[in-house]
């Protein structure tokens, strides 16, 4: 039986479209990248987090961890994947991302509820560097504390960050306990290669000596604060 051309046209047409349809699903780590921007305009726009923007805007360094940790009970384990971001102390600019692994022996006693996303602010150039080339655990490579609560503090505020990493946390549920001594950041090579197609190191991510355009809007959210 022949079938009417206008169907045989469009069967033809679907047959053609599938494929290229599927080859442009974002890879895992695209949507990791593309959820990352979403938590950083999240933190932006939230007015209990007004105070994260000078954390930003002084940082050598943003880790950010889009649904670190999940679960009922908790004591130790793997908490989830996360992206750095180093800043350009000249120009201001972003780079690109370094995937990294969150993981520790605990963080804390978590009871109930889940800790959702996290905006880890590093101070000074020296812990960069070091969760770069090695990974950085927070309480013992670099000194680490929760960032703070709450409103602005407003334009032309002196800071003194004290201490080399601040943590910032939100949808939390009914945790109870939340510190972050113990918790390790370390680069991520796998997912650093699968990104930007070829095996690569976090230092020359950072140094821009490999890009990749769909990382852009991460960027530009950072850049926003």
């Amino acid at each position: 039986m022949k079938l009417p051309a206008f169907l045989a046209r469009t069967l033809l047409v679907l047959g053609l479209l599938t494929p290229l349809a599927l080859h442009a699903q974002p890879s895992e780590q695209q949507r990791l990248v593309d959820r990352a921007r979403v938590v950083v305009d999240d933190f932006r726009g939230d007015p209990n987090f007004g105070t994260v923007a000078v954390y930003v805007q002084n940082a050598y360094g943003v880790v950010v961890a889009p649904n670190l940790v999940e679960g009922g009970f908790i004591i130790g384990g793997k908490y989830g994947v996360g992206v750095l971001l180093a800043r350009d102390v000249q120009t201001g600019e972003w780079s690109d991302p370094v995937f990294v692994t969150l993981a520790g022996a605990t963080i804390g006693l978590q009871i109930g509820g889940k800790a959702s996303d996290m905006l880890i602010t590093v101070m000074n150039e020296a812990a960069v560097t070091k969760l770069l080339d090695q990974g950085l655990k927070l309480g013992a490579d670099a000194s680490a504390a929760i960032g703070p609560v709450g409103g602005s503090l407003g334009t032309g505020t002196t800071t003194n960050f004290g201490e080399d990493v601040y943590v910032f946390a939100r949808n939390v549920g009914l945790f109870a306990g939340l510190t972050v001594e113990g918790m390790a950041i370390v680069p991520k090579h796998d997912w650093n290669e699968a990104y930007y197609g070829r095996a690569v190191t976090p230092e020359e991510i950072i140094a821009g000596e490999v890009a990749n355009p769909a990382a852009a809007p991460l960027r530009e959210a950072l850049a926003a604060f």
